[in-house]
This record gives structure tokens, C-alpha cells and sequence, in this order.
């Protein structure tokens, strides 16, 4: 009977060759690396008291809501229409793709007792620009330039400047510094300052642009002059708003026995109305 020799170098050999066979065995058993989960995309939500809410939806039970410098993970809760998260003391209730409501939740409350305050993402929420000057809506493409030295109160630029003043107070919310403007102690405006501050509640948004005033004309003792404005803006409900009209200023000529303040240019009528965008 015929005898084999196995040699060192082959017993190495055939030890290499089991090794590779077992690291390929290795590698077609090692399941591939599943890629790592995408970010769930972010949605930002400006709201009508001014912040700005940052909100993602990683699945369909979560909410992860950024605001006033901290992010929450809400779950989801029992709602009879949108989508309502709730969770560390704040209640998110989306109704649609760009609406929303923030409150804040009280202890003990499932759902918040508070009536929040609304907020819009996308175009809801973008803002908006005024027509360009020679447009149907903008203001007159009048190219004159206008004088840039100082001016007296009683001038026309000096009732330009008193709209300007008008709205930028309308913009900041402060109205009742807004209706004293008006003639008469604000009575001209037809309403109680109560009642001039509620009828804007309706604006997210209210901006205007002032053009160059016209002539100063004279009546009766008194003085009047029109100033060009044009509004835009957002209504809260996310429409967009744009007017645009003439703005009457009138004040008591210099003659004896008037006051300081009746020599003053005041609001006497405004004749906004809508326009076209652009």
C-alpha cells in the first residue's frame, strides 16, 4: 500500500485556504448596513404675536416643536379635526398644511383652556411687497426729487410727515397714539379709539408706503393738503391686502384767537381703497 507524505507547506497552504474561505463565508453572511434615518423635514410657522415656531414631524404620533429658544416632543391627542399634539405645557394644533395654534397647557388640562394665537408657514406667512411706483396699485412713478432740506411743520412735507407717523404707529400696534392724529381729538376718525384699535385686529401684517404730498389749498380759514399712501399687507386669515388712496390732512390757517394745536396738520379723511397687486 502506497504511503503519502504531507509535507509543512502544504498543510499551510491548505490552512490559508480554509481562512479565506471562512472570511468569505463572513462577509456573505454580514447583512449591509441599513442607511441612517433622514431628518424629518422642518416647518417654520410665523405666528401673530411675532415668534417664529420651528415644527417637524419625525412620524406619524410626534411633533417636535421649537419656540421661544426650547424644542418639545409632543404626542398626538384626541382631536375632532386637524392634528393636535400635546406635552410640557404646550398644545400644537395644526389645521392643514400651512395653519396652526399655539397655547399653552395648564396643569391638569388635556386640552388648553387658553386661546392661543394662530400661525401660518409658507405662503400664509411670507411677506408681502408693495407694488412698484407707476404701477396700477403703487404709487406715482414721479422721478422729481424731492427735497431733502429741513422743512416747518406747517409745510406739506411737514403733513407728509405726520402720515408717515400715522402708520408707522398703525404698524406698531400703538393706536391710540395713531387716532389722536386724527382732527377733533380723533373724533374725525368716525370712531372711539376703542373701537379704531379693534378694526385692525383683522391684519397680521399692515404696512404703507407714503408718496410726495400735493399744493397746500386754503377754505374757510382752514388749510388743506393730500398725501398719496398705499397700503400692504396680510389679513390674518393669510390674504393679502393692498389699497391705496389719498390721505386729506387739514389745519387751522394762522389766523388770531387759534391754538398751537389747531395750527397743526391733523388726519381730516382718508380714501383708501383696494387695488390691484401690482
Amino acid at each position: 500500500m502506497a504511503k503519502h507524505r504531507v509535507t509543512a507547506a502544504a498543510l499551510g497552504i491548505a490552512a490559508l485556504a480554509l481562512v479565506a474561505c471562512g472570511r468569505g463565508e463572513q462577509q456573505q453572511a454580514k447583512a449591509p448596513e441599513a442607511p441612517p434615518p433622514k431628518a424629518a423635514p422642518i416647518t417654520t410657522y410665523a405666528c401673530d404675536d411675532g415668534r417664529t415656531v420651528r415644527a417637524s414631524y419625525p412620524d406619524s404620533e410626534t411633533a417636535v416643536v421649537e419656540v421661544d429658544g426650547a424644542s418639545r416632543t409632543l404626542k398626538i391627542a384626541i382631536s375632532a379635526s386637524g392634528a393636535r399634539y400635546t406635552g410640557d405645557g404646550v398644545q400644537w394644533w395644526t389645521k392643514g398644511a400651512d395653519q396652526a395654534q399655539l397655547s399653552p397647557l395648564a396643569a391638569g388640562e388635556d386640552i388648553a383652556s387658553a386661546p392661543g394665537v394662530n400661525c401660518k408657514s409658507g405662503e400664509a406667512s411670507a411677506p408681502v411687497a408693495p407694488p412698484p411706483p407707476g404701477s396700477p396699485g403703487g404709487l406715482p412713478d414721479d422721478r422729481t426729487p424731492v427735497s431733502e432740506g429741513p422743512f416747518t411743520p406747517e409745510s406739506a412735507q411737514g403733513a407728509a410727515n405726520v402720515v408717515q407717523t400715522y402708520f408707522a404707529l398703525i404698524g406698531a400696534k400703538k393706536y391710540a397714539e395713531a387716532w389722536r392724529l386724527w382732527s377733533d381729538g380723533g373724533k374725525a376718525s368716525g370712531m372711539t379709539a376703542q373701537a379704531f384699535a379693534a378694526s385692525f385686529d383683522k391684519y397680521a401684517s399692515y404696512n404703507a408706503e407714503i408718496g410726495a404730498p400735493g399744493e397746500i389749498e386754503g377754505a374757510a380759514g382752514s388749510l388743506y393738503v393730500e398725501v398719496p399712501v398705499v397700503i400692504y399687507g396680510r389679513l390674518k386669515t393669510g390674504e393679502e391686502v393692498h389699497m391705496k388712496g389719498p390721505v386729506t390732512l387739514r389745519r387751522v390757517n394762522d389766523v388770531p384767537g387759534s391754538t398751537r394745536e389747531q395750527r397743526r396738520w391733523h388726519i381730516a379723511e382718508t380714501a383708501l381703497k383696494p387695488s390691484p397687486k401690482s
